[in-house]
């Protein structure tokens, strides 16, 4: 149900309006006959994956020029780089595991960057999480039930290399939420760390402040990464606690592999305790031209919630990106 949902809101989102051009050029027609035998000869895949940037390129340029009070000659003057752009992904994942070999899932995420509007305005579109606050190299969360749709306007401010302010205001949960994260970073010797406050307000759920921090420190081939996380939501008794440990080894050109192990511990409403420790090994892959990767990740969990029985699976996810 979630893969039919989110396949569909994806395509519904971002229908844009449509104009009738009127061709009266024999150049124009000859050109149009030339691009649709051009795409003919192009395998499906790569028809459908062009259609969907077309669309969201298309998308992107009319919501950018709702905030544009120039003129018509201005306009036609805007180069490329001025016009709006779009960006994202499309998740499908099948994660059978002892629990439930029949689970699957589908995520996505839009980016539409509106220079018209602000170099650093955008307009984010997905269905992750608002809940949840991920470390660094985490999978997805496998019990995420969220099915809804998030839209948040976003404004990121930059203060060179090492430091930025992101502001949110959006929907999410069936309520509108503002959110400010402060994200700052350095380097001691050879350590990279950063750090990250963020302070949310859901208007029905109330506050939700986090902090996560991060530190790698890179090998000779590959890196190690240290994440921690703590998490306070209002709605639960207690907080959210979370602490990872993962090595990151690139095998090629266009491969990675993530070893790890993660701890968690969280109280729901009831005050009722959960600790979780999950390891796993994922590989990512280039599978089709520069845009399409495949990953596989057998994993163990141990869940209180399930009295700490040995529960194994594995994910299998095909990601598709388009724009830049």
């Amino acid at each position: 149900m979630k893969l039919i949902v989110a396949g569909i809101c994806l395509l519904s989102s971002f229908m844009t309006l449509s104009e009738e051009i009127p061709v009266g050029e024999a150049e124009i027609v000859l050109a149009e006959e030339q691009v649709v035998s051009v795409e003919e000869q192009l395998p499906t895949v790569d028809v459908l994956q062009s259609q969907l940037n077309t669309m969201m390129q298309d998308t992107a340029a009319w919501v950018d020029d709702i905030g544009y009070s120039g003129s018509d000659s201005d306009s036609d003057s805007d180069s490329d780089s001025d016009k709006g752009s779009a960006n994202g992904y499309l998740q499908l994942s099948w994660l059978p595991r002892t629990a439930d070999l029949g689970d699957v899932d589908a995520n996505f995420k839009v980016s539409l960057n509106l220079p018209k509007w602000d170099e650093r305005f955008a307009l984010v579109i997905d269905n992750i999480d608002e809940d949840e606050l991920l470390l660094d190299y985490e999978s997805k969360d496998l019990d995420n039930e969220q099915e809804g749709i998030n839209v948040a306007f976003q404004y990121i401010k930059r203060f060179g290399q090492e430091r930025q302010v992101k502001n949110r205001i959006g929907f999410s949960r069936s309520q509108v939420y503002l959110r400010s994260e402060m994200q700052f970073s350095w380097q001691v010797q050879h350590v990279d760390l950063s750090l990250q406050p963020r302070l949310a307000y859901f208007l029905e759920d109330g506050w939700e402040p986090s902090i996560k921090t991060v530190a790698a420190y890179p090998l000779e081939k590959s890196y190690l990464s240290l994440s921690a996380s703590w998490q306070k939501l209002q709605t639960e008794a207690n907080t959210r606690r979370k602490i990872g440990f993962y090595h990151i080894k690139p095998t090629g050109k266009n491969q990675l592999l993530v070893s790890g192990v993660q701890y968690s511990k969280s109280n729901d409403a009831d005050d009722i305790p959960n600790e979780n420790y999950y390891i796993s090994i994922r590989y990512r892959n280039l599978l089709y031209k520069s845009w399409m990767y495949f990953e596989v990740e057998p994993f163990t969990e141990f869940n209180q919630s399930n009295d700490f029985k040995t529960e194994v699976g594995i994910i299998f996810s095909l990601i598709s990106y388009y724009g830049n």
